[in-house]
């Protein structure tokens, strides 16, 4: 108890040494809240809840699982977790899933092998921000740093979802809910997925601003400009990437560690996520781990991929 005291002071102390820099740093955080996530996430997030509560995600995972059933043993309602997650991006997976939890249409068991693989950085942000990065750098075979972007998180889902299905849970039906329970109304819809998203997101503004405030930790760590912009990306995303752009590095080890910042999505996003599992009382602890293997296995590859080109 008197070493977190300690540390919590040693915190306060840092900010208030540097309370110019911290403020940037919050600054910076809160502009990307506001500037970015907001104004992208908010329609997916209302379309996705808007689309849980009337039903008709059950009649996209039906459309999906003529495609995916086989290569995926979910349910239509992990089917479509899975189709918001990776074409919506972060932190979609993780609200989908958990969504989907709490209105009784998955087991928990199901939701826990889901939030393995379906909580990804968006193709928005891959295809706007990242693409040209590794244009700029001399990077145009595209498709394997797509591949190793998704398609890796894709065949490890593979993996998980023959775990569950496995499972004895996987065996019997879980659902908490009646299927027959009658729809709301569309004006009650739309102000109960209005209000939980919004809530939604002014809990994600607060982990960003928070955790990029406290970048300001690497200006007392006495590593080069390089080493902090790497540790950078993997607190957060948004700023590290372009830090690692910009620094002294050569054009193969920026889109190295670029690809796997990115794969790892950085300590901003996986806290993002952990308020949709704790608010379900999901396993952090599980989620963490499989976003460590996936990163792993994706830096593994890119290091191929990049000595080979």
């Amino acid at each position: 108890m008197r070493v977190k005291t300690l540390v919590y002071l040693l915190l306060i102390i840092i900010v208030l040494s540097r309370p110019d820099s911290a403020f940037q740093y919050a600054y910076d955080g809160l502009c990307q809240w506001a500037v970015k996530m907001v104004p992208t996430l908010f329609p997916f997030m209302m379309i996705s809840s808007i689309m849980i509560y009337s039903g008709a995600d059950i009649e996209l995972g039906k459309l999906i699982s003529c495609a995916l059933k086989r290569v995926y043993r979910y349910s239509e309602y992990g089917l479509y977790a899975i189709f918001i997650g990776f074409f919506c991006g972060f932190p979609m997976g993780a609200k989908v899933v958990s969504e989907l939890y709490e209105n009784g249409k998955i087991s928990k068991s199901e939701a826990q092998s889901l939030l393995g693989f379906c909580n990804n950085i968006g193709p928005a942000y891959f295809l706007g921000i990242i693409l040209p990065v590794l244009k700029a750098c001399g990077y145009d075979r595209i498709y394997l740093f797509i591949f190793g972007m998704y398609g890796i998180p894709a065949l490890y889902g593979i993996i998980l979802s023959r775990i569950y299905s496995g499972s004895p849970d996987a065996a019997r039906t879980e659902r908490r809910t009646d299927d027959n329970k009658p729809s709301m109304a569309l004006p009650a819809i739309l102000k109960k997925a209005c209000f939980e998203n919004t809530q939604s997101l002014i809990l994600l503004g607060g982990y960003i601003t928070f955790t990029n405030s406290f970048r300001i930790l690497l200006d007392f760590i006495p590593f080069s400009s390089d080493i902090r912009s790497v540790i950078s990306s993997f607190i957060e995303i948004i700023g590290g990437v372009q830090s690692i752009y910009l620094s002294s590095m050569t054009n193969s080890v920026k889109i190295f560690w670029i690809m796997t910042a990115l794969c790892f999505g950085g300590v901003s996003c996986i806290l993002q996520a952990g308020a949709f599992l704790e608010k379900s009382k999901f396993s952090f602890a599980v989620y963490l781990k499989d976003k460590l293997v996936l990163t792993a296995i994706s830096a593994v590859y890119y290091a191929v991929v990049i000595s080979l080109a």
